[in-house]
């Protein structure tokens, strides 16, 4: 790991432009730091059409509308689902 003083600014760590993912443990006067991750760059900086494909792929067919005994016991559930679902 790498080692800073906790007074030294963000630009001493050297990393280009662009998103990373650092690790840092903190001490008393000094900072530890690694880089963990430098993910790729995106365009529109969203998650790739894969990633969504594979949520929609796990979580499809998953939600179950309760019946309106069950909601009507929840003042809060029955709005959010007058609101939400149509």
């Amino acid at each position: 790991m790498n080692t800073l003083a906790k007074s030294d600014p963000l630009g001493t760590l050297g990393l280009p432009p662009g998103d990373h993912w650092v690790k840092f443990h903190v001490e008393e006067d000094t900072i530890s730091y690694e880089v963990a991750v430098s993910p790729p760059e995106h365009s529109s900086g969203t998650s790739s059409p894969d990633a969504a494909l594979s949520f929609v792929r796990k979580w499809s067919g998953q939600g179950n509308l309760l019946s309106e005994p069950e909601m009507s016991e929840d003042a809060r559930l029955a709005e959010l689902t007058a609101k939400h679902l149509r």
